[in-house]
């Protein structure tokens, strides 16, 4: 089952890294080739990897993540005098290959393989009876049927070659070439492992407008089982390069090859694999699937594929933005209440959550990526960049976004780096809204009072934070105070709340009958109760 082979003394070095584990350390991998054959029944795959890689001078280990192959050959290619080791280690988990003793940082490495993957590759029957295969990888299920470094901190440049029965088509990362015995895909932008994949079936592949950035032309391409094409085109996918063009004009030209948009037998309802998107078969087939989750995944294709995570708590970073951009890119199309309602169901949907105890960026979740796919994570996630936005206003918030992608794109960035780039754009201290925000569980939960002093035509407004101690306090640097009074008089007046206690005295023309806090909905808190003292 396990194949072990050592030489000498080498077994004690080649065990140093933790099972389970690859040892990320100074090894940056460049560049994969992966080859993969498809069997015509059961699920025995062959494959074949080559990595291009760069190591730290003290790397003399390589340890990828393999689970549950077994592994036939390893050729560790030296680059001096044309040398070629054959040496390795795999205990089931992690396949670990001892690096030569040489000057040059770049080495390349040729795995062979196969074996029937437990996770991550799901080859079986589609919703419409017909064999499939899927690769499903987030967020560490690569290493189910790929030697890879399975972290997002590692990005790299992946091609595929993949043999499949015939009548197949394959779709994957990057743009396809031509090959007379097998589908290749090329992706010369680096991705994180968990988006690199492939799909094999029975399609029906319709070509929509494609997006044109000066020179390149970017193909749109919806990927269906033949059943559901006429369903996908005219419903979810209508618009799906109108989707694309909002985000370039916000942000950035799209960043990779080609989109595709492709109906698939896999775990998450979309998987926001680059350049190839995954989306659950079920609504297809009940015809209740719709735009929303289009404009979430091509909203990842620039944050959490493009600029990706550096660690997992920092999630937010994709799947905040996502939740965010569907938003933003349905007001673009459809109105600004698009936002606005998206807004209202984010904040419902955190405050019903199980998570208001635990802050967004949550390193307790580390080493259990899927507890992190939460109400943090997502909705209150895109309620830090509806708020922000308001903070520094639409000017700053955009430029910022933008700098930050293009500084991170293809690369890997954190929350802190998210900060730093904001705080140039709008020139002004954020920390505070950072710390707050990201740092501190749960939201702010006022209560109001209010009396009237008639001869002074003012109000004065008592607001206590009375949400759990360990929340902690926030500091909301305009909240808007709606007062309505007679015969449907309205005054508004924004107010900075810093305390657990504020006492705040408003000048307003009339005794107000009715005080609303933040009427239009652009904070994440709750009041429990207003009244007049």
């Amino acid at each position: 089952m396990e194949c072990m082979r050592t030489v000498g003394s080498l077994l004690a070095a080649l065990l140093v890294a933790r099972q389970g584990a690859a040892q990320r350390g100074g090894i940056d991998v460049k560049n994969y080739w992966f080859s993969v054959t498809i069997p015509d029944s059961g699920s025995t795959i062959q494959g074949w990897t080559g990595l291009h890689f760069e190591r730290a001078p003290e790397d003399t280990v390589l340890a990828l993540n393999l689970v549950g192959m077994t592994v036939d050959s390893v050729w560790n290619l030296y680059r001096q005098n044309g040398r070629i080791s054959k040496q390795f280690a795999y205990d089931g988990h992690v396949l670990r290959v001892p690096l030569p003793p040489t000057r040059d940082s770049g080495i390349d490495i040729s795995i062979w393989y196969h074996g029937s993957p437990q996770d991550g590759l799901i080859i079986g029957r589609n919703a419409r009876g017909r064999r499939v295969a899927f690769a499903d990888n987030w967020p560490e299920r690569a290493r189910f049927w790929l030697p890879t470094v399975d972290h997002p901190s590692d990005k790299a440049i992946a091609r595929f070659w993949i043999k499949v029965p015939a009548g197949w088509r394959v779709v994957a990362n990057g743009a396809p070439r031509a090959d007379t015995s097998r589908y290749s895909w090329d992706e010369w932008h680096p991705i994180p492992t968990y988006t690199m994949v492939i799909g094999a079936g029975e399609f029906t592949v319709s070509k929509h407008r494609p997006v044109i950035n000066g020179r390149d032309t970017i193909p749109i391409e919806v990927w269906t089982y033949p059943e559901d094409s006429a369903f996908a085109d005219s419903v979810p996918f209508r618009r799906a390069t109108e989707i694309v063009e909002v985000m370039q004009r916000l942000i950035a030209p799209f960043p990779y090859e080609k989109l595709a948009h492709v109906q698939s037998s896999t775990k998450f309802g979309g998987m926001e694999n680059s350049s190839a998107i995954f989306y659950a078969e079920k609504p297809y087939v009940e015809r209740k699937m719709r735009e929303g989750v289009v404009r979430h995944e091509t909203a990842h294709q620039w944050f959490g594929d493009a600029v990706t995570e550096r660690d997992w708590p920092d999630i937010w970073l994709s799947e905040g933005f996502a939740t965010y951009f569907d938003g933003v890119i349905g007001a673009a199309l459809d109105g600004d209440s698009v936002l606005a309602n998206a807004m209202r169901a984010n904040a419902e949907a955190y405050f019903k959550s199980d998570v208001t105890d635990r802050p967004i960026v949550d390193s307790g979740y580390a080493a259990d990526p899927i507890k992190l796919l939460n109400a943090n994570s997502y909705p209150k996630g895109a309620w830090v960049l509806h708020m922000l936005r308001g903070v520094v206003g639409d000017s700053a918030f955009f430029r910022g976004l933008r700098a930050y992608y293009q500084t991170y794109r293809d690369s890997n960035a954190t929350s802190e780096d998210f900060e730093h780039a904001m705080e140039r754009a709008s020139h002004t201290d954020l920390g505070w809204f950072f710390q707050q925000w990201l740092h501190q569980p749960g939201y702010p939960q006022l209560e109001v009072s209010w009396r009237y002093d008639a001869g002074a035509h003012r109000v004065v407004v008592g607001i206590t934070q009375h949400q759990k101690p360990e929340w902690g306090v926030f500091r909301l640097p305009a909240v808007m105070l709606e007062f309505h009074g007679p015969a449907g008089a309205v005054a508004r007046r924004t107010v900075a709340i810093t305390g657990r206690e504020s006492s705040l005295s408003v000048t307003v023309p009339f005794a107000p009958a009715e005080i609303l806090v933040d009427p239009d909905g652009k904070l994440l808190l709750q009041t429990t109760a207003t009244g007049r003292r």
